[in-house]
């Protein structure tokens, strides 16, 4: 009899437990499928800590009031379609969408302590300086003093720590820094205001969704060929940045995006450096047994196997990344912009060389960079592609726009 109703016991312990696993899928189910449920079942307490921060004087800046205040324009909050590890939620005011997002934790204090035992932070002053020596060493751009003290001041209220604090882990955080320093490039999501370390900055509209073996069932070649060659330009035009090309060292196809007026970004800077700084960062001396242990994620390294230690410059660059992970993909459930496309022999051996240069394709010191002729034979094959695709379909249309004409470059 004892043992019958111990059984009973277990067995509805078990339907119970399973009855509530059920549920939590289906809730979390629930959510991603209803964005606006989402927001308030995950995001919500973002915006509300934000806004409790703002109250206290801690957080500061334009945001603040625009999403705080009684009279804030923004609505429709939504959590993101996708990237929610760099997007926390989205929200719409006079129909534009924006993406606020939160800078990184740095574990570079700005305060020192004294002989009472007491927190002594930089006098504004002193900030400037602290922010601009940053910008130099970080990114290789100078900033005058007044650029400096106009960015500083708009958003730091009388010296007030916490204020500077959550002000030092924007300028700390990569992803908002890229975006204000290349403004005026339009190369990735403009900053369109600050609270505390949270900032807004303009949504995308993604162009291509997450990669799937649907994509070989589906007749959009037409569309994925003009993606690849948009983002060839983008690449070029990185190229192109001054005072020095920029590189990527994450490129996911379900990160490119389009502004309002069209113009083609890529959703996250986090993983972009400007040259000079990644090839220190990558040649930094670290311990290492393989080449592999010298790599930051799709950016290639080399391993020094007598001090076995990486010294190495970066050994691909973006055209190779754009190959390898964007063109071709990651097999057959993660598959690139010309999986299931049948390609001319001529493009299938230009896309091998990009992957894996040959020695007369490959840029001085960098044994894994396609150089420039190389990208830009690509590219024509590319387009030539596209063109044979597009009057096979009946259209009498011609692809517009010419192969980029860029400067040759020792490191491009």
């Amino acid at each position: 009899m004892l043992a019958a109703l111990r059984r009973k016991f277990r067995l509805g312990m078990q339907r119970t437990v399973l009855i509530a696993v059920l549920l939590a899928v289906g809730l979390f189910s629930y959510a991603f499928l209803n964005l606006s449920f989402c927001f308030r079942l995950m995001s919500h307490r973002s915006l509300t800590h934000m806004c409790q921060k703002y109250e206290h004087h801690e957080f500061s800046g334009s945001l603040c009031e625009e999403l705080c205040g009684s009279q804030s324009s923004f609505d429709n909050f939504q959590c993101p379609l996708n990237d929610m590890k760099t997007i926390l939620f989205t929200a719409e005011k006079n129909g534009d969408m924006y993406a606020v997002k939160l800078a990184k934790h740095n574990d570079d204090d700005l305060s020192w302590t004294n002989s009472k035992g007491e927190s002594i932070y930089p006098k504004i002053e002193e900030f400037h300086e602290i922010v601009k020596l940053h910008i130099i060493l970080a990114y290789n751009v100078t900033l005058d003093d007044n650029m400096i003290r106009a960015l500083v001041n708009q958003e730091i209220a009388d010296n007030n720590s916490q204020q500077m604090v959550s002000f030092w882990r924007l300028f700390k955080d990569n992803n908002y820094m890229m975006g204000k320093l290349f403004d005026e490039e339009s190369v990735f999501p403009a900053v369109l205001g600050s609270c505390g370390p949270y900032y807004a900055t303009e949504g995308l509209e993604i162009v291509q969704a997450n990669p799937s073996i649907i994509q070989y069932l589906a007749s959009n070649r037409q569309q994925r060929l003009k993606h690849a060659l948009n983002i060839m330009e983008y690449i070029f035009r990185l190229e192109e940045m001054k005072p020095e090309p920029l590189r990527m060292c994450k490129m996911q196809v379900n990160r490119f995006g389009l502004t309002p007026d069209r113009r083609l970004k890529y959703q996250s800077a986090e993983h972009v450096y400007v040259e000079s700084q990644l090839d220190k960062r990558m040649s930094n001396g670290v311990k290492c047994h393989t080449n592999q242990d010298c790599n930051f994620h799709s950016c290639r390294g080399l391993c020094d196997a007598e001090r076995q230690a990486c010294t190495h410059v970066q050994q691909n660059n973006n055209f190779q990344i754009f190959c390898e992970h964007v063109l071709l993909g990651s097999g057959t459930f993660q598959p690139g912009l010309l999986s299931g496309i049948r390609l001319p022999r001529s493009l299938q051996k230009l896309v091998k060389m990009c992957v894996q240069p040959p020695k007369e394709h490959q840029l001085p010191d960098r044994r894994q960079a396609p150089n420039l002729q190389l990208a830009l034979r690509l590219y024509n094959e590319l387009k030539q592609l596209l063109q044979a695709v597009i009057t096979a379909s009946g259209a009498d249309t011609e692809v517009e726009g010419e192969a980029p004409r860029l400067r040759q470059r020792g490191g491009a």
